[in-house]
């Protein structure tokens, strides 16, 4: 991940992170999950959902993961490297 982490906000880091343990590379995980492990403290769910998808959005302009929403959970893909 280089350099770039370091620029990456606190709950991007978290989320990579925790996508670099597994080995397939690939995280499967239900939004309040995904909140939880990005560390993302907001009061209102609202703005917890919007801050999220703040940060799979900086992961994925960086070209560290992909990601998409099935039902309740993120399927997330580590592409970096």
């Amino acid at each position: 991940m280089n350099n770039t982490k370091l620029t990456l906000s606190s709950y991007a880091r978290n989320i990579f992170d925790e996508l670099e343990r597994h080995a397939d590379r690939i995280l499967k995980v239900r939004e309040d999950d995904l909140m939880r492990l990005s560390k993302v403290q907001l009061v209102r769910i609202i703005e917890a959902r919007e801050e999220l998808k703040k940060t799979l959005n900086e992961l994925k302009e960086h070209n560290f993961i992909n990601y998409e929403k099935k039902g309740e959970r993120y399927i997330i893909r580590n592409i970096s490297e």
